[in-house]
């Protein structure tokens, strides 16, 4: 026995406590209760909780009907459901082609020749009426124009 171990006996044997002391502390000791394992029970509720959702899923009566998928319905059941696929979504209406008032202009510019571009350009910038210039228009105008002379 080593020597701390000698002199803690020494100490703990000197130490008394009264009866009726004892006896107060072990029925206060009675009284408590462990700590419920918290963990153990969220534990055990998740994993039921996910089986059930799991256990739905593969039971649900749309996964027995096929879910409508053609693959899984017999060949007469799935000709029923084709027609009616399309009265699900909007009618398409067909699309009006509007004239573009300014292609001979595009044209023109595409081509190389600034010179229409720049003239109605001009014209816009001193008299602004009527319809501006596009924005592509403008841009290359503001571009090319100010290198070209005015007529």
């Amino acid at each position: 026995m080593s020597n701390w171990e000698r002199q803690y006996r020494e100490e703990v044997s000197a130490l008394a406590s009264p009866q009726q002391l004892d006896v107060q502390i072990l029925q206060q000791a009675k009284h408590y209760q462990h700590k419920k394992d918290i963990g153990r029970l969220l534990s055990k509720v998740s994993l039921s909780g996910t089986a059930t959702v799991v256990l739905l899923l593969l039971v649900h009566p749309v996964q027995l009907l096929g879910a409508l998928t053609p693959g899984r319905i017999p060949e007469g059941e799935a000709q029923a459901f084709i027609p009616a696929i399309p009265q699900w979504q909007a009618p398409v209406l067909p699309a009006i082609p509007k004239e573009d008032p300014w292609l001979p202009l595009h044209n023109q510019v595409a081509a190389g020749n600034y010179i229409a571009l720049c003239r109605e350009w001009r014209t816009h910038r001193k008299t602004p009426s009527g319809a501006p210039l596009p924005r592509e228009l403008r841009r290359r105008a503001q571009k090319h124009c100010r290198i070209l002379p005015q007529p």
